[in-house]
């Protein structure tokens, strides 16, 4: 697939199949937004992926979605539920005045890259971030920016 059709093709998606992502698979999307452009080289955008089946199940409250749209639409009934997340953070010991570009560069690589796998995402930032950061033990000097749902659509 070229980057065109790649571009073209990218929409959100909120109805996954269950097939698993390979974990593989996840790691090369986690490579395409290390590459994306970052001010400085900075590097102050982060990543967790959750893929097991408990903290997927724990996860999927913590996360809005599209409240704007009629109920029927917006949340996954079960079995259609993300497959994997990954977190974005951006660690503030080395934030800088302007990682918003870096993580909207970063998360479009990451959206980019699904669609080149067959991969539906959803970017969200309708997220209970403290709770994800209790859920995940994460360390206060990181920002929880994004949350992005992924799957194989439905």
């Amino acid at each position: 697939m070229d980057i065109e059709e790649a571009i073209k093709k990218r929409r959100t998606i909120r109805r996954f199949k269950q097939d698993t992502i390979p974990s593989e698979t996840l790691k090369k999307l986690i490579d395409y937004a290390r590459v994306a452009p970052a001010g400085n080289n900075i590097q102050s955008v982060e990543y967790i992926i959750v893929e097991s089946p408990e903290m997927r199940k724990k996860m999927f409250p913590l996360v809005n979605w599209a409240a704007s749209l009629p109920e029927e639409l917006r949340t996954p009934e079960s079995g259609r539920e993300p497959t994997s997340y990954i977190i974005v953070l951006v660690n503030k010991k080395i934030k800088q005045s302007y990682y918003d570009f870096d993580v909207g560069a970063a998360v479009e690589n990451i959206l980019l890259g699904a669609v080149s796998f067959g991969i539906g995402t959803c970017w969200m930032g309708s997220i209970l971030d403290e709770k994800i950061r209790a859920l995940l033990d994460i360390p206060d000097f990181y920002e929880i920016k994004h949350v992005i749902s992924l799957g194989y659509p439905d």
